[in-house]
């Protein structure tokens, strides 16, 4: 059920649902881990692991912390997704869409809107046809391909 009047997939955030998020992420890192092994790849006890693999563990910030400095940021997905977020790595690549020129900035959200299941159909040229896009994003190569070949004449000497 969603805690959010329909807005969103996101659950009901409560206790255990915090509980079972947890017990989500530390399968996903398991990886054939005993628990043990788990636990001192983590820097916590092996009763910790098994609880929160059994839903019994209220786990604290530290730990779920420790979890992702050891694991990865992207393994606080579950947890983060009871708020509707994900982990990012902050040296992650990132577009700051104010230094986009207008134009192809106005093309950006449709590709991403289209291309968001990995495919290419024949509707998705379309609609980029019929958006500018594809002509948008050619002159943009263009351009791009120009500047670079005048940068290997001038480093021919």
């Amino acid at each position: 059920m969603s805690g959010n009047k329909g807005l969103s997939d996101k659950p009901h955030l409560t206790q255990s649902s915090y509980r079972q998020a947890v017990s989500a992420t530390v399968a996903g890192v398991r990886n054939g881990y005993t628990d043990v092994d788990l636990a001192t790849r983590w820097g916590v006890s092996a009763g910790t692991v098994n609880n929160c693999t059994n839903h019994k563990h209220d786990l604290g910030g530290l730990p779920l912390l420790m979890l992702a400095d050891r694991f990865g940021v992207d393994a606080l997905n579950t947890v983060l997704a009871l708020v509707g977020g994900k982990a990012v790595p902050i040296d992650a690549v990132t577009v700051d869409v104010s230094a986009i020129p207008c134009d192809v900035a106005k093309v950006v959200p449709l590709l991403i809107e289209l291309f968001a299941d990995g495919h290419c159909s024949k509707a998705d040229v379309r609609t980029l046809d019929k958006a500018g896009a594809i002509d948008c994003l050619g002159r943009v190569a263009d351009m791009l391909r120009q500047r670079r070949d005048g940068m290997r004449l001038e480093v021919v000497a």
